[in-house]
């Protein structure tokens, strides 16, 4: 079972790409230097498959961390919190995915104690 430690890396690097411009939001004619991405998606503005992929994995590990080890996403990660607020507003990730009380009975073998 991966540590917090181990957690808060992958979801750092996450957190890293969400925030990254994608190259179509930087114009390389352009004297300003975009910092932060604007996109609501891992690439783009729409819902694709690989978010369908990735957001319930992510809800799911922010509902058990919280639920089973006392662990919130940081709320300096704004990639991520940006990422799943935007999920959690879109209809068909709604409608889609557990509660987080399902979550919590799915998984309730996680509260198990790391080593």
């Amino acid at each position: 079972m991966p540590s917090q430690k181990d957690l808060l890396k992958t979801l750092q690097k996450l957190d890293k790409y969400l925030n990254s411009p994608l190259p179509d939001e930087t114009d390389e004619n352009s004297i300003e230097d975009i910092k932060f991405s604007t996109r609501k998606f891992l690439d783009g503005n729409e819902m694709t498959l690989a978010n369908c992929n990735l957001l319930p994995k992510l809800h799911i590990v922010k509902v058990v961390a919280k639920k089973y080890h006392n662990f919130d996403i940081p709320k300096e990660m704004t990639g991520i919190w940006s990422y799943l607020t935007n999920a959690y507003s879109r209809d068909e990730f709604l409608n889609t995915c557990p509660s987080d009380k399902e979550v919590e009975i799915a998984y309730s073998d996680a509260k198990r104690p790391t080593k």
